[in-house]
């Protein structure tokens, strides 16, 4: 999630970023593009300079200043709470911001949304789910809306330790990506609908492995991000590990390092090699 600082090369190519599209709509198309097929991480500076770029021709544009912003919370929800919750307050002002231009602008749908995740950022469920629901009931065709809702209630159920609202939040997935396929929209992307499933059913009490497999295998046929790749592929070597494929738990492992050289895959390839030397030694079955 860390962004490349880069300021020499954005003193180079910010003349560039002007002259390639001189108009906002272009320049917000374009670093929504790439905001939402990298999953807003990985090096985002330049969807960002295109964000800059929008603002200064047009400073009050609703979803640029929403996208700025949403770059800067991204990495909040892997915070411990009280962390979380300081730094929050560091952005409220932006937050408000932001929501005033969408009062301003009758965007009320987009306000309930904007509440909705903020609240959830705070782990205030009771507030963010009936908002979100508000924001899905005006647009009932957004996919974008359906999906925060199920994102929303998956967090909700991890809060909890709810499996029952985990299958609620999996089932609103499924929901959404057919919403999406019936409704295209830019501001979210089939395949990571795979990655979001492959995240809720690990977190079962109970994970359904196998089901873990398939859908980071599906995800990774299509996906080429190399930052959530890495993810994707860790988490099929966490599964495959579980249903007793070492070797392909190895694999997979190692080809998540050399995308992301983090602990947890590096944490995983040594039980994956352990797990390896267990069935050698025939203390485990081999698949």
């Amino acid at each position: 999630m860390k962004r490349l600082a880069i300021l020499g090369l954005l003193a180079l190519t910010w003349p560039a970023v002007r002259l390639a599209a001189d108009d906002s709509p272009s320049l917000f198309d374009q670093a929504l593009e790439q905001l939402v097929r990298q999953a807003y991480v990985g090096d985002t500076s330049a969807a960002e300079r295109y964000l800059q770029a929008t603002l200064e021709q047009n400073p009050n544009h609703l979803e640029a200043r929403w996208q700025l912003l949403y770059l800067q919370i991204v990495p909040f929800k892997n915070l411990p709470l009280p962390q979380r919750a300081s730094m929050l307050g560091d952005v409220s002002p932006e937050f408000n911001r932001v929501a005033e231009l969408a009062r301003r602008s009758k965007q009320t749908a987009f306000l309930h949304f904007l509440t909705a995740i903020h609240a959830a950022l705070y782990n205030d469920f009771d507030r963010a789910l009936p908002e979100i629901d508000q924001a899905a009931a005006l647009d009932p065709r957004s996919a974008r809306y359906l999906t925060a809702k199920a994102r929303i209630v998956l967090d909700s159920g991890r809060w909890t330790k709810s499996d029952a609202t985990l299958e609620k939040g999996i089932a609103l997935l499924n929901e959404a990506r057919e919403l999406l396929r019936k409704n295209p929209s830019p501001f979210v992307r089939d395949e990571y609908f795979d990655f979001y499933l492959a995240g809720a059913l690990e977190d079962l009490s109970e994970p359904r492995w196998k089901e873990v497999a398939e859908h980071d295998e599906r995800f990774l046929e299509i996906n080429q991000e190399p930052f959530t790749r890495g993810i994707a592929w860790n988490q099929a070597a966490r599964a495959y590990m579980k249903l007793g494929d070492c070797a392909r738990a190895k694999a997979d492992a190692e080809k998540a390092l050399e995308v992301m050289k983090s602990g947890p895959a590096q944490e995983t390839r040594r039980y994956a090699e352990f797990c390896l030397e267990m069935q050698k030694m025939g203390l485990i079955a081999s698949r």
